[in-house]
């Protein structure tokens, strides 16, 4: 990920039109923020020196990282390496309780899974049959949008703009069209559903790993639909919406099969790898009563047993690769080696995710956090649908501004600071707000979306140059529609 910092310096564009309002909010905040007591108790008490640097190197890692001073992975490993480096963070405790490797298991395990199943050509399949059912290109791009926001429910939303995007471009320089709106559409939609289940993105592997959150809790949740129901109906309607924002075509601009350059599909290795992705939702979905019959059995060998959903994604993409590799022994499949999977891998992306975890358990670690909490507690702990509701729009336009997963790590681990000092007894609804907010505000701009970004790089590789305005006048729209949706629909069910 690059920065778009950059593009700033285009003709015509003035940043105080950019970062002004958010000044003058950021500012009308600090000076509400006096009246709380708590905050001017930690006002009047300096911060202890460790503190104070662990403070000073957090915020300037996270700056290095919005900025794009320097590559996101590297910043990151910078600041987590002063850390230990300067004995802020014991080198034991960073390399082991820090990092959640519970949630990196996640990912590891889930990206060899669906990694198969791109080389097997599922995705190409799933596009196919839309471009057999469609006729128009506005229908198509709305379609592909649906699929690529389906699709990032399980896996990495950037992986999917790297499949959608040079599809759209292709069937649009047939129809002698401009592809931007398309693959803008595409990797928004993508970045949009990455929240709706357990498995597509960081946080809500962070709700089920620092909060306790089962798969089935994204389906339903204290007996109220969550995640999944949620941003799916919101997610339909945006997409209705959005269907006016391409005019209708001519006769003559239909969609044929023949513009869709779909590679041949490995029809055994799709079965295989499918049914070990469907085995491993259901396992996943079943982890909690899988764990009460391993510790009933296991009782014998060891006192405690908690299987992680991280085993068993883990566990079951090795089955995989275990399974696939036996059978190209046998030459009775044809496929990728588990080396050339591996390759697959994002592997900067594993560094970026550990490293941030031991920069957000530092702050925890040395109290800063707790300093945090205190300062929250009357803003948080006030009425459900008040505290829900600056929350969610309070969230939403700051991480477009700022990394939106070190952003949501840090809230969730002052949220359980005030649980456990039990400030808050109903905690659910404002962790849905949080993760709902910091998913569909980061999608304001390319700092917030990585996504995007890709996007971007993709078209302006094929020769494709794309305004500010432009750019903007595709996702402020998108991502202030989805957001309001998102809040009308949560508002009866858990913000108030």
């Amino acid at each position: 990920m690059q920065s778009f910092f950059p593009y700033f310096k285009l003709r015509n564009f003035n940043c105080d039109q950019v970062f002004q309002p958010l000044h003058t909010v950021c500012l009308d905040t600090f000076i509400i923020s006096l009246r709380f007591k708590p905050f001017r108790s930690g006002m009047e008490a300096m911060l202890a020196i460790d503190q104070t640097l662990t403070l000073i190197i957090f915020v300037i890692t996270i700056a290095l990282i919005v900025f794009r001073v320097l590559p996101e992975t590297l910043a990151s490993l910078i600041g987590a390496s002063l850390m230990i480096f300067l004995g802020l963070a014991p080198f034991n405790k960073a390399l082991g309780e820090f990092i959640d490797w519970n949630i990196i298991a996640i990912l590891l395990g889930m990206w060899i899974i669906t990694s198969y199943m791109v080389e097997a050509g599922i995705p190409h399949v799933l596009i196919s049959n839309i471009g057999k059912r469609t006729r128009t290109y506005r229908a198509f791009i709305i379609l592909l949008s649906f699929l690529a926001g389906f699709i990032s429910m399980f896996v990495d939303n950037v992986l999917v703009v790297l499949l959608f995007a040079p599809i759209v471009i292709e069937v649009s320089k047939k129809l002698k069209k401009s592809p931007v709106n398309g693959v803008l559409l595409v990797s928004l939609s993508a970045n949009f559903m990455g929240t709706a289940l357990l498995l597509g993105d960081l946080p809500p592997q962070m709700l089920h790993s620092i909060v306790g959150f089962e798969f089935v809790d994204f389906l339903i949740y204290e007996g109220k639909p969550s995640s999944f129901p949620i941003l799916v109906l919101s997610f339909i309607l945006t997409l209705l919406i959005f269907y006016k924002f391409f005019p209708r075509e001519k006769s003559a601009n239909t969609i044929s099969y023949n513009m869709l350059q779909i590679k041949d599909v490995n029809y055994r290795l799709a079965k295989i790898s499918s049914c070990f992705f469907m085995l491993t939702i259901v396992l996943m979905s079943l982890r909690r009563e899988l764990s009460y019959v391993l510790k009933t059995y296991l009782q014998q060998l060891t006192d405690f047993y908690d299987l992680k959903l991280g085993l068993i994604t883990l566990s079951m993409a090795v089955l995989l690769g275990l399974t696939v590799e036996l059978l190209r022994y046998k030459r009775k499949v044809k496929g990728p080696s588990f080396e050339e999977i591996l390759k697959n891998i994002q592997w900067d992306a594993v560094l970026f995710y550990s490293s941030l975890f031991i920069l957000a358990k530092t702050l925890e670690y040395k109290g800063l956090l707790r300093l945090l909490a205190s300062f929250l507690e009357e803003f948080l702990t006030s009425q459900t649908i008040v505290a829900t509701t600056l929350l969610y729009w309070i969230t939403a336009p700051l991480v477009a501004f700022i990394e939106h997963d070190a952003y949501i790590l840090t809230l969730l681990l002052t949220l359980k600071e005030l649980v456990q000092k039990g400030m808050l007894a109903h905690p659910s609804p404002l962790y849905w707000a949080l993760v709902w907010a910091g998913t569909l505000g980061s999608n304001y701009t390319v700092v917030g979306a990585p996504a995007l970004y890709v996007a971007l790089t993709i078209l302006r590789s094929k020769g494709y140059k794309i305004s500010l305005r432009k750019f903007y006048s595709v996702t402020i729209p998108y991502a202030t529609v989805s957001l309001m949706l998102t809040y009308i629909i949560a508002l009866p069910l858990w913000f108030m």
